[in-house]
């Protein structure tokens, strides 16, 4: 169920699944319950595994909308690490200011334990100080006219691409706490568990070098 989940599938989509599969039919409820029970289990246990990533990273930030308050728009940021393809931090926020752009790198940097050499991302000014203010002259930042047009940008943008697919049927994405606890998972879920075809079919987690205790969503559920 968590699997069909984070490949995009949507609740009821996954109970059909499973009754064609294993003859059983949980509501959606309960599929909902256990994807945020193992998505924070797999989080917690996962997020401080030490990695081995680059010095060039890419960042960037996309829109997500909300059914709270009438269709609330909050800002979905990351930043990915360009050798591994490490989703190394997510940050999510209603405004998209400096305070936002240096919470992303503050965030990047405590999970891969160091400081980058090159941040490329686009041309939104919040970058430049939120940069600045978190590395000062340590690291160079490169600002892309149209992400396309760096290396290592389009990386993003692929990810941008597969996370706004994931929303489409992320009927979970009432409110901002309930956003949180499902990105965190999908980034587990994008890190650990999803084979690239970039990475000859190798997980970012595997290219990185973690020691992980758990090699699918199988693995979170059945080591209690």
């Amino acid at each position: 169920a968590l699997n069909l989940f984070y490949e995009g599938l949507s609740l009821s989509e996954i109970r059909r699944q499973l009754q064609m599969s294993y003859k059983v039919s949980p509501d959606d409820s309960t599929i909902y319950k256990w994807i945020v029970r193992y998505s924070k289990k797999a989080s917690n246990t996962l997020s401080s595994i030490p990695i081995k990533t680059g010095l060039a990273w890419v960042a960037d930030e996309t829109v997500l909308k909300l059914k709270e308050k009438g269709g609330l728009n909050v800002w979905f940021w990351d930043a990915i690490d360009d050798k591994t393809r490490f989703l190394l931090a997510s940050h999510i926020s209603e405004s998209r200011g400096t305070k936002d752009a240096q919470t992303l790198m503050e965030k990047a940097s405590n999970r891969a334990n160091k400081t980058p050499s090159i941040v490329t991302t686009d041309k939104l000014v919040a970058y430049l100080d939120g940069i600045e203010l978190t590395f000062g002259a340590d690291t160079k930042h490169v600002q892309a006219k149209k992400l396309a047009s760096r290396d290592g940008t389009h990386l993003i943008e692929r990810f941008h691409g597969t996370l706004k697919d994931r929303t489409k049927v992320m009927r979970s994405l009432w409110r901002k706490g309930t956003a949180r606890v499902i990105m965190d998972g999908w980034l587990i879920h994008y890190n650990f568990f999803r084979p690239h075809r970039a990475l000859k079919g190798k997980t970012p987690a595997q290219v990185a070098g973690a020691d992980s205790p758990y090699k699918s969503w199988k693995d979170v559920v059945e080591k209690e």
